[in-house]
């Protein structure tokens, strides 16, 4: 049975002899007689039909015994978009192993942070992505090194430490064994002795709404943590500079160097916040046929559901941004890093006894904040970036209701077809209720929080077809 991810064969054959780009990242084509794997976009002669098999993902490709193809560069493909795939406990462990987890962290912890024991969950990667989660925590780190080798001027052992390998000589025999050359061999361009900061190129599929991204994430930005232009972002992490600036159809990255080692995290983390994997093709051809969002997708394509840079602050300001405009909220939350962070956004441990309504709410949602605190220091914070788990746990939190249970599950745990009915903007935009609401809006699955994000972005505006 073919992977889930993965396209049926006549699609997969039609889209890289057109080399569709919308499919670059899709899947991953296998070339028996040269035994390399190529993007569906890769400039070289489409090879006969029969001389090509078809993966899911470069991982398969890879633990299959293909090597990258050296002139489209199949390890800089855009990732695949996450509602394409089927099981939440491979979506879970997918997130973990993008955090670098499996670069310090044996499989088995992996499978029991998920649930499950170690032979089901390789048993799933298989049938979902074709490759175990070994293999993709091989190609990630593969990827990143060349990556790394192409894009920055870090040394070899940097680029080692940085991709995740746990030494240099391992870091050398692997790129060595699978593209056929040594690091320095696949560097483009000589080192420098020490880089100000490590810069990455990041794609997304075109078109991305920047005029929505940054303005969206500027109005929730906060003093002191980040700084959001029309065209660029930065954060700080531990108290150095992270930015983001947007460049043709993609984003740059830049990494300080007291962050190497958490460069797996941050690349990961930044996806997230601006969605890059999101498939605006597949989203905008559902969405645009909606009676009431077709003005909005025409108008506005490619629109994205900007994720949040820590799961605990991103569920915390979903609790302040209850029944108050964006800015209140953004102003509660700014003072409360000020009373009670230290550079840094409050940890649970600082707001579980905490007066938080003191900074200016009331005294019911200050105890709401510190009840979502207590869950988090009881339960760890895993549970909020689990599209599975995070409505039942939120809403069994005192002070916690439905649309916060639903803004967390679409921004923090990036749920696709999260969909807060009750929202002002969204009825409004409806004209109903929220009860109305959610069945009107059923048509939309499996991408309501993108639905959502049209309605927002064209300020309410929008109308439901005739019923």
């Amino acid at each position: 049975m073919l992977p889930v991810p993965l396209p049926p064969e006549d699609v997969c054959r039609r889209a890289r002899l057109a080399r569709d780009p919308r499919f670059d990242g899709r899947f991953i084509v296998g070339v028996l007689t040269t035994g390399v794997f190529c993007r569906p976009v890769c400039p070289a002669r489409a090879p006969a039909e029969d001389n090509v098999r078809y993966f899911a993902t470069a991982a398969a490709a890879l633990q299959a015994g293909y090597r990258p193809c050296l002139r489209c560069r199949p390890e800089r493909a855009r990732l695949l978009p996450s509602w394409t795939i089927a099981s939440q406990t491979v979506g879970r462990a997918l997130q973990r192993i993008e955090q670098g987890f499996l670069n310090t962290h044996p499989v088995r912890e992996l499978a029991a942070t998920v649930g499950v024991g170690e032979r089901q969950l390789s048993r799933l990667f298989r049938q979902e992505l074709g490759a175990t989660p070994k293999g993709l925590a091989r190609m990630q780190r593969l990827a990143l090194a060349r990556r790394l080798l192409d894009d920055t001027d870090l040394s070899i052992s940097d680029v080692a430490l940085c991709a995740g390998y746990g030494s240099l000589r391992r870091c050398n025999d692997e790129l060595r064994r699978v593209f056929g050359r040594s690091p320095r061999e696949l560097r483009r361009r000589g080192p420098a002795d020490r880089p100000d900061a490590l810069r990455l190129r990041l794609p997304f599929r075109s078109p991305w709404r920047a005029n929505w991204v940054f303005p969206f994430l500027a109005r929730r930005a906060l003093s002191g943590l980040e700084e959001v232009t029309h065209n660029s972002l930065t954060r700080y992490v531990d108290g150095h500079a992270v930015s983001v600036q947007l460049d043709g159809d993609g984003v740059v990255l830049s990494v300080p160097p007291e962050l190497s080692s958490a460069t797996a995290a941050v690349v990961a983390r930044t996806r997230q916040v601006f969605d890059l994997d999101a498939d605006p093709g597949a989203i905008d051809g559902h969405l645009g046929v909606q009676p009431d969002l077709a003005a909005a997708v025409r108008a506005m394509p490619g629109i994205r559901v900007p994720g949040v840079w820590d799961p605990f602050e991103g569920a915390v300001k979903a609790v302040l941004g209850q029944q108050v405009r964006v800015d209140r909220a953004t102003v509660l939350a700014t003072r409360l890093v000020a009373a009670y962070g230290d550079g840094a956004f409050p940890t649970p441990k600082a707001l579980v006894d905490a007066d938080v309504a003191s900074v200016g709410m009331p005294g019911a949602r200050g105890q709401a904040v510190r009840n979502l605190a207590r869950a988090v220091l009881d339960r760890g914070p895993d549970f909020l970036s689990d599209a599975g788990e995070v409505r039942p746990a939120l809403l069994a939190i005192d002070g916690i209701g439905p649309w916060t249970a639903e803004y967390v599950a679409m921004r923090v745990a990036h749920d696709p077809d999260a969909f807060p009915a009750s929202d002002s903007a969204v009825r409004k935009a409806l004209d109903t209720t929220a009860v109305d609401a959610e069945r009107r809006a059923e048509p939309g699955g499996p991408w309501r929080a993108y639905a959502v994000m049209y309605v927002w972005a064209s300020g309410g505006t929008a109308r439901p077809a005739p019923n």
